[in-house]
Protein backbone atom coordinates (compact mmCIF):
# COMPACT_ATOMS: atom_id res chain seq x y z
CA UNK A 1 0.00 0.00 0.00
CA UNK A 2 1.33 3.41 -1.18
CA UNK A 3 0.09 6.43 0.81
CA UNK A 4 0.68 9.40 -1.54
CA UNK A 5 0.95 13.06 0.54
CA UNK A 6 1.22 16.63 -1.23
CA UNK A 7 3.49 19.34 0.31
CA UNK A 8 1.49 22.46 1.04
CA UNK A 9 2.97 25.86 0.88
CA UNK A 10 1.66 27.85 3.15
CA UNK A 11 2.69 31.61 3.33
CA UNK A 12 1.60 34.46 4.93
CA UNK A 13 2.31 38.24 4.20
CA UNK A 14 2.92 39.91 7.53
CA UNK A 15 3.50 43.73 7.91
CA UNK A 16 4.01 45.85 10.86
CA UNK A 17 0.49 46.30 11.29
CA UNK A 18 -0.72 42.85 11.62
CA UNK A 19 2.32 42.03 13.68
CA UNK A 20 0.85 45.10 16.42
CA UNK A 21 -2.43 43.40 16.14
CA UNK A 22 -0.89 39.77 16.74
CA UNK A 23 1.10 41.08 19.70
CA UNK A 24 -2.09 43.45 21.17
CA UNK A 25 -4.27 40.27 21.00
CA UNK A 26 -1.61 37.79 22.28
CA UNK A 27 -0.88 39.94 25.20
CA UNK A 28 -4.80 40.39 26.33
CA UNK A 29 -5.28 36.45 25.68
CA UNK A 30 -2.22 35.86 27.71
CA UNK A 31 -4.01 38.41 30.73
CA UNK A 32 -7.74 36.35 30.42
CA UNK A 33 -5.09 33.23 30.67
CA UNK A 34 -3.79 35.26 34.32
CA UNK A 35 -7.07 35.85 35.37
CA UNK A 36 -8.65 32.23 34.66
CA UNK A 37 -5.17 30.13 35.30
CA UNK A 38 -2.90 29.92 38.52
CA UNK A 39 -0.82 28.12 36.02
CA UNK A 40 -0.61 30.72 33.43
CA UNK A 41 -0.16 33.49 36.49
CA UNK A 42 3.14 31.42 37.76
CA UNK A 43 4.56 31.95 33.75
CA UNK A 44 3.16 35.11 33.31
CA UNK A 45 7.06 36.75 33.16
CA UNK A 46 8.20 34.48 31.09
CA UNK A 47 5.50 34.10 28.44
CA UNK A 48 5.61 38.07 28.19
CA UNK A 49 9.19 38.17 27.42
CA UNK A 50 8.87 35.43 24.89
CA UNK A 51 6.15 37.04 23.18
CA UNK A 52 7.48 40.65 23.75
CA UNK A 53 10.95 39.14 21.85
CA UNK A 54 9.71 37.64 18.93
CA UNK A 55 7.47 40.98 18.51
CA UNK A 56 11.10 42.59 18.78
CA UNK A 57 12.84 40.35 17.10
CA UNK A 58 10.15 40.56 13.56
CA UNK A 59 10.46 44.21 13.91
CA UNK A 60 14.83 43.53 13.36
CA UNK A 61 14.57 41.31 11.13
CA UNK A 62 12.08 43.58 9.20
CA UNK A 63 14.02 46.82 9.31
CA UNK A 64 17.01 44.75 8.17
CA UNK A 65 14.98 43.52 4.97
CA UNK A 66 14.08 47.06 4.41
CA UNK A 67 17.55 48.06 4.63
CA UNK A 68 19.31 45.60 2.56
CA UNK A 69 16.35 46.35 -0.09
CA UNK A 70 17.22 50.06 0.07
CA UNK A 71 20.42 49.36 -0.54
CA UNK A 72 20.05 47.10 -3.60
CA UNK A 73 17.70 49.50 -5.21
CA UNK A 74 20.61 52.47 -4.15
CA UNK A 75 23.36 50.00 -6.46
CA UNK A 76 21.02 49.47 -9.36
CA UNK A 77 19.99 52.93 -9.32
CA UNK A 78 16.18 52.63 -9.13
CA UNK A 79 13.88 53.96 -6.66
CA UNK A 80 12.32 51.69 -3.82
CA UNK A 81 8.77 52.62 -4.88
Amino acid sequence: MTIKTKRLNLTADVNSGSALLLFIGSFFLLLLGVAVSPAVERSFIPALTGLTGSFGGYLVKRNSNNRITLEESKANGTSSK
